[in-house]
C-alpha cells in the first residue's frame, strides 16, 4: 500500500445481507476500497490470497471454519493484513481468542457503523 492509495478491505461474514450492507457503507469512503466479500472462512482465505487486503473485517462465527482459524490461515499467506474481529458477542467473550488468532481489535456488530472507519484506520496506523 502506497500513501494516498485507498485501504483495501475484505469483509467476511456469513450473513450476506449484513456483509453487503457493510460493503455499501464503506464504499462511500474514498479512502477505502472493498476488494471482496466472503461468507465462509475458506472463501476469506482464498480471497485474501487473490486480493491482498490491508484490512480484513472477520466475523468470528462462520459456518465452515470459525473466524479465528480463518485468521490464522489468512495471516500465514498475508502477514501484513490487519484482521479485526467482528461479532455480536461481547468483547470479553471474543477478546482472548481473537488476540491469540492474531486479530488486532474487536468491533461489535450492533455499533459497527459508528466505529468501523476508526477501527480500520487505527489498525493500519499501528503498523506504520
Amino acid at each position: 500500500m502506497k500513501d494516498g492509495d485507498p485501504l483495501r478491505v475484505l469483509i467476511v461474514d456469513d450473513h450476506r445481507l449484513f456483509a453487503d450492507a457493510l460493503a455499501l457503507w464503506l464504499a462511500r469512503d474514498p479512502t477505502l476500497e472493498v476488494v471482496g466479500v466472503a461468507v465462509t472462512g475458506a472463501e476469506a482465505v482464498d480471497l485474501a490470497e487473490v486480493h491482498d487486503p490491508d484490512v480484513v473485517l472477520m466475523d468470528v462465527g462462520l459456518p465452515d471454519i470459525d473466524g479465528y482459524e480463518a485468521t490464522r490461515r489468512l495471516l500465514k499467506i498475508r502477514r501484513a493484513a490487519k484482521v479485526i474481529a467482528v461479532s455480536g458477542r461481547s468483547e470479553r467473550e471474543v477478546g482472548h481468542s481473537a488476540a491469540e488468532a492474531g486479530m488486532v481489535s474487536y468491533l461489535s456488530k450492533d455499533r459497527i457503523h459508528e466505529h468501523v472507519r476508526d477501527a480500520i484506520a487505527s489498525a493500519v496506523a499501528a503498523s506504520r
